[in-house]
Parts: structure tokens; C-alpha cells; sequence
């Protein structure tokens, strides 16, 4: 159903001339995410940490957060586990151990970190333990056969069990379609390994803004993972026209689909029985700066966005060195628009943007937020949102 759905909505937003053809043809191909693309960028850094198992055990907060916060925790870094806001997280997740097609651990980047889990330990907040494989052609070879599937999640488990850590999130993005009823089964059989080493292991499941294929089957995942992470980004992403990264409003000059208020009516309808109570919305702490042809919204790129991370945008606006503020009613994001050696448009996220986003998904009944990615943040900021945001 999910697949005609799609269908019908591009045909629909061709014949209403809603934006132009190329701003979906790049959704439609699955673009590379800015966990792939960060990942791929940071490949090649050395983890700052030192490499030791944590000996500190989770402790039982003694005021509960109502809401789940979780906050993404890169190897590259570089921000310590001392400086992190645990007063406002409940889980953090260490990114990343990427697993291969035959379900062998190819790259652990530093895990485990054992200052993190201890630290974030000592204040009652979850570790879980990210794994990536971003390569549909992996992904379709691992999840269809038994024999990988159980040596994954047989690796999976002994990493949780070697870091101490609470859980699992799943990354595995740009799913092929024929790998749903696999992925499901995979999920299941994972929280059944996580079972015999953690009395109630913590599993989440990134999910996509938009489900173009209909790969993730949202009720079935939700029945077996604690939540699914929406990753509410990349709406517009690096390779494509400039444009708001995380818009919260669909519509106006932007597709009929590019927002949040649109990512998550399309969750509550598929992810019933259940309700939005089981997703995450995530929030991304970076933008990205597109070379353009003009200073014109919306604007055509020459070239890829350069991801910038929030506290780097949120410098370059207080410089006036780039221009005024600009801000965009339809999506409710603020932008730059500059001239250094041909126009550039520089779409971010602030604190206003945050707490709004956070307001929103309250008043949809989401179980939570969270942040791609702890330590690109201006600390003011994302504390400043977090404060205001309701926590019990």
C-alpha cells in the first residue's frame, strides 16, 4: 500500500507542478545521509579516546525523564564524556561499529569507550551501541541469509557485552524493498540476542524522513525495537538544490513533502496499531552551505552542500560578515544568503528552531527527541532548547 501511496503522491505533485521534477528525483534515489556522509568523512580519524572496557554500572535516576532524548555520540568527536548534558539526555549512542554482508565486524572506531559508558553511567544515562552498514547490496545479502543474519547479531552481542552497553541502535539506511520482511526478522532476532545478556536491552531503529520505497515496515519494526529514530533531516540534503535541511511545515514554495509535520502524519498512519509515542524525532545539529546560481529561494545549486555544523553557522551569522539573517516562513528556518566568490545559501538550524521542533513533537505525542550529533552543537544553545523543553 505504502508503495502506491508514493506512486500516487509524485504523480499528484508533477501534475501540480510542485517545485520542479528535480527536486524529487534525488529523494527518489535515496541520497547518501549525513551519517553516511560524516562517516565517510571522518573514516580516516583516529579516536581521541582510549580503548578500555567500562567497570561503572547504570544507575537508577532519581527523577525519570517522560520523554526519551537521545543524543548521537560520533567516534571523531573529540568533545569529552565529562562535557556532555546528561541532566538532559537519557540515552546516548556511540557511533559506530559498521558490519559487513556476511555479519563480521569491519570497523569498531575505538569501542569500546569506556570513559563514556562510565561517565554517562554515573548519571543515569543509557550507552547503546550504533551499527551501521549503509550499502543496499550488503544489507540485501546479510538480511536474506539465516547463517549471516545469526553472525551478526552473534558479533552485535559480544561488542554490547564487551562496551557495556545498554542496547543497540540499528543504522542501516537506503534499505532495498525487497529486504523488508528480512530486516523485520532481523530486528526480532537481534532483541531476542540482546535478551540473554540484558534483562530489557534499549533497541532503536533509524528510520527515514520519507520512506520513498516503502522499505521500513514501520508497525512491524515498532513491535520489536523501544523506538524508531526518524532521522527529520536532509530533506534537502548535499547533493542536491539548497534548501531547508529539517523544515517543521511542508508546502508553500517547498515539495508537498518536505516536512515534519508531513513525515509524521505518514508515520502515524503506518506505523498503526501503534502510535507516534513509539518515534523519536530526530533534529539535526548542522546545515549545509550550497554553492548557487543566484541569491533566488528557492535556488538551484552549482555544486554539493559543505555540511556545517551549528555552532560554526551560528558563528558565522553573529560575524556579519555574511550577510543578514534571513528567514523562511513556509519551514520555519533560518538561512543565509552570500556572495564570496559566487552565491552560496546557507540553510541551519538555531536555538529557536530546536525548541520549536521539540514544541511540535510534543503536541503530536512523540515519545521523544533526538540529535545528530552531540558536540556539533553551540553548548548554550542545545542546553538552552533542552532546558525549556518539557522533561517530566
Amino acid at each position: 500500500m505504502k508503495n502506491a501511496r508514493v506512486f500516487l503522491m509524485l504523480a499528484a505533485l508533477a501534475l501540480l507542478g510542485v517545485g520542479a521534477s528535480t527536486r524529487l528525483e534525488p529523494a527518489v534515489q535515496a541520497p547518501q545521509s549525513s551519517h553516511a556522509l560524516m562517516l565517510e568523512m571522518n573514516r580516516d580519524v583516529e579516536p581521541a579516546f582510549e580503548t578500555y572496557a567500562p567497570t561503572v554500572p547504570l544507575i537508577e535516576r532519581e527523577t525519570p525523564l517522560a520523554y526519551e532524548r537521545l543524543g548521537f555520540y560520533p567516534y571523531w568527536i573529540g568533545t569529552a564524556p565529562a562535557d556532555l548534558p546528561y541532566a538532559y539526555l537519557s540515552t546516548i549512542a556511540f557511533f559506530s561499529v559498521e558490519i559487513n554482508q556476511y555479519g563480521n565486524v569491519t570497523a569498531t572506531h575505538g569501542w569500546p569507550d569506556g570513559d563514556l559508558v562510565d561517565t554517562a553511567h554515573a548519571h543515569g544515562v543509557r550507552v547503546v551501541l550504533t551499527i551501521t552498514n549503509f550499502s543496499a547490496s550488503q544489507q540485501q545479502t546479510l538480511l536474506a541469509s539465516a547463517t549471516y543474519r545469526a553472525a551478526a547479531v552473534n558479533h552485535i552481542v559480544q561488542q554490547v557485552d564487551a562496551g557495556g552497553a545498554d542496547g543497540v541502535n540499528i543504522d542501516f539506511e537506503g534499505l532495498p524493498v525487497s529486504a523488508k520482511a528480512n530486516f523485520v526478522t532481523f530486528i526480532t532476532e537481534l532483541r531476542a540476542g540482546l535478551q540473554t545478556i540484558i534483562d530489557n536491552p534499549h533497541l532503536t531503529v533509524c528510520t527515514p524522513a520519507i520512506d520513498w520505497s516503502g522499505a521500513y515496515d514501520y508497525d512491524k519494526i515498532a513491535a520489536h525495537a523501544n523506538y524508531l529514530f526518524i532521522m527529520a533531516y536532509d530533506y534537502f540534503y548535499s547533493g542536491g538544490n539548497p534548501g531547508p535541511v529539517s523544515p517543521l511545515y511542508a508546502g508553500g514554495i517547498w515539495p508537498a513533502w518536505a516536512g515534519i509535520d508531513y513525515t509524521l502524519d505518514d508515520y502515524e498512519t503506518y506505523i498503526s496499531p501503534y502510535a507516534l509515542g513509539k518515534v523519536l524525532l530526530g533534529l539535526p545539529l548542522y546545515g549545509f552551505d550550497w554553492p548557487s546560481t543566484s541569491s533566488a529561494v528557492p535556488g538551484t545549486a552549482t555544486g554539493d552542500g559543505v555540511a556545517v555544523i551549528m555552532h560554526e553557522a551560528l558563528d558565522m551569522v553573529q560575524s556579519g560578515q555574511y550577510g543578514a539573517r534571513h528567514f523562511d516562513v513556509d519551514s520555519q528556518t533560518p538561512y543565509l544568503i552570500y556572495n564570496g566568490g559566487g552565491w552560496h545559501q546557507l540553510w541551519y538550524t538555531d536555538y529557536r528552531g530546536l525548541l520549536q521542533r521539540i514544541r511540535y513533537g510534543q503536541t503530536r505525542d512523540v515519545g521523544g527527541w533526538g540529535f545528530w550529533a552531540l558536540g556539533y552543537n553551540d553548548d548554550a544553545t542545545l542546553f538552552k532548547a533542552l532546558e525549556q523543553a518539557p522533561t517530566h
